[in-house]
């Protein structure tokens, strides 16, 4: 088992700096990192963050390994000095745009 300190030490070191939500493969710095989010088109792991970056391709491999997929979402994360806020954006009379079968946002 590897020593805590030295994971979130040797991770502030390889991943610090600045994160492209749109590059393939790369993995979002751990929680503890201090990193500056730049916004490709994918979300920031500041807002979302799975359990599993790396899903098995086939349903019985997925059973085979019994992992479970889970995602955790902070929609009201602050952003740190260097990123761009999260747009806020106002349909006026509309109101919230809803699903046509259940009505959730």
């Amino acid at each position: 088992m590897p020593n805590p300190i030295s994971v979130i030490i040797e991770n502030q070191n390889s991943a610090g700096g600045a994160f492209i939500t749109n590059e393939q493969g790369l993995l979002p710095p751990l929680v503890t990192t201090k990193y500056v989010v730049e916004v490709q088109g994918n979300s920031s792991p500041r807002y979302v963050r799975s359990s599993l970056y790396c899903i098995p391709a086939t349903a019985d491999l997925l059973k085979t390994t019994a992992l479970s997929i889970t995602l955790t979402a902070s929609p009201m994360a602050r952003t740190d000095e260097g990123e761009y806020e999260p747009p806020i954006i106002n349909f006026g009379e509309l109101g919230a745009i809803r699903s046509n079968r259940c009505k959730a946002q």
